[in-house]
């Protein structure tokens, strides 16, 4: 991966709108906390997206076995294994803070970014490869002293190793500057090396400082810049010569406000969902689509893996080999595809029922002297109802601004465009059945690696 010398600061928030620091990977998201549901829950089917569809993802799943089979660790922070569109396929994975690994699940904390990544690897509602198994290695914590998610490199380190050791054929680390130092590592060069001969596929976030990169990784992993929709660049994304691959990240139209129509869509812990734009989110799209190739064919090297990837790209300046093509890359024929596999059209809302009395809102510190922006939560998807056809469950609901002291907010339906119909009947189950889908507490729009 690329990354430029990282020079010290009290914080490691960048708002999109004030680029700081080269290194960074950003992160707009907005959730609240709802009751889990089990792990062995039915998952929500896949959802139409705007970044699916720009990688050309769903053209590739079935072609990849939905990436069944395939091992792919993410190392970052606390992911919520009972989210049920991970529908079980998350291991116990280990915690590697401490610089030594544990194995067994992390506890829970604060921390959101882990779930959102390995959502978009493998949710069963926005993933990649939505059948692909999650080892999740928990290198970040929440630091509750100043409210951020925050790691060492030898956890970093200690975390490859363990993930290689224990059978991931793929690596996702979005991390950027909650690891301070990562980029000038000596032992993280060395364990990414270990891991490539290992025949791991190591895909690393590039940052946010809209700034040229280096690669600080040794040469063995794949650096990966954001696109926002439509292809290009996104603003915040560091690019240059450091770069393998470009990936959607998502481009907030209106700075600090995230909507589904802009960034990435996945998933929050406790059966919630968010949206969420930079090179954190465009990592997991490559490691996705690794483990689609890797499913089409498990006898596959990592040499075999990255070139199918890197030889398939379509241009894009400053981007390395340009924007990954999922269709091209496993080598599906170009067809039309039916209805339910892709859309261009924004996913339409559901409505929203009253919160539960015991939902708890997540706390946020906000950056200091930065001005702040609210957005409401997605609301959550719904599978099938009985009788009803797949290509009819409705996706999450687009955020709307909402008030800064958190009061609850309903969800509006996008503005502009075709609207689809949701039947009076769906509604009403829905209003009834799903839990958490409603009016929810606002939070800050803020960016993270």
């Amino acid at each position: 991966m690329s990354c430029p010398p990282v020079r010290p600061s009290p914080t490691y928030r960048l708002r999109v709108t004030r680029p700081r620091l080269a290194g960074l990977t950003a992160v707009l998201a907005v959730a609240v906390l709802l009751p889990a549901l089990p792990a062995a829950a039915a998952g929500t089917p896949p959802q139409p997206t705007w970044h699916a569809d720009e990688a050309v993802v769903p053209d590739a799943r079935s072609a990849g076995r939905n990436g069944q089979g395939v091992v792919v660790a993410v190392l970052d922070s606390y992911v919520d294994r009972t989210h049920k569109d991970f529908e079980g396929r998350v291991l116990a994975g280990a915690d590697c803070l401490s610089g030594t690994c544990v194995a067994g699940p992390a506890a829970a904390d604060q921390c959101d970014h882990g779930t959102h990544v390995a959502g978009t690897v493998a949710a069963s509602s926005f993933g990649v490869a939505p059948k692909a198994t999650i080892l999740p290695v928990r290198v970040l914590s929440y630091d509750a002293s100043n409210g951020e998610c925050v790691g060492r490199p030898d956890d970093v380190t200690a975390g490859i190793r363990w993930a290689v050791r224990n059978g991931a054929r793929v690596l996702n680390l979005s991390l950027g500057p909650d690891v301070p130092g990562l980029s000038a590592s000596s032992s993280i060069p060395a364990a990414v090396q270990e891991a490539a001969d290992a025949g791991v596929v190591v895909v690393f976030s590039a940052g946010n400082a809209s700034l040229p990169v280096t690669d600080s990784y040794g040469g063995a992993a794949v650096i990966v810049a954001a696109t926002g929709r439509g292809g290009k660049l996104a603003s915040y994304s560091q690019r240059g010569s450091g770069v393998d691959l470009a990936a959607p990240g998502g481009d907030p139209e209106t700075p600090d406000v995230c909507t589904q129509a802009d960034c990435v869509t996945s998933l929050f812990p406790g059966n919630r969902y968010s949206v969420a734009a930079g090179t954190s989110m465009a990592a997991p799209h490559v490691a996705g689509i690794a483990a689609l190739l890797l499913g089409q064919d498990p006898r596959r090297t990592r040499e075999d893996v990255l070139n199918r990837m890197l030889s398939t790209a379509r241009p894009l300046a400053d981007a390395g080999r340009g924007r990954v093509d999922a269709r091209a890359a496993l080598g599906v024929p170009a067809q039309p595809p039916p209805t339910s596999a892709r859309s261009t059209r924004t996913p339409e809302p559901v409505a929203a029922p009253p919160a539960p009395t015991s939902q708890q809102p997540v706390t946020r510190t906000q950056e200091p002297s930065a001005p702040r922006t609210t957005s409401a939560p997605v609301a959550a998807s719904l599978p099938p109802l009985p009788g009803a056809s797949p290509t009819a469950a409705p996706a999450p609901a687009a955020p709307v601004p909402a008030p800064p002291q958190a009061a609850p907010v309903g969800i509006a339906p996008l503005p502009g465009g075709p609207q689809e119909q949701v039947p009076a009947w769906a509604a009403a189950l829905a209003t009834a059945l799903v839990v958490g889908a409603g009016s929810a507490t606002a939070l800050t729009a803020r960016r993270r690696r």
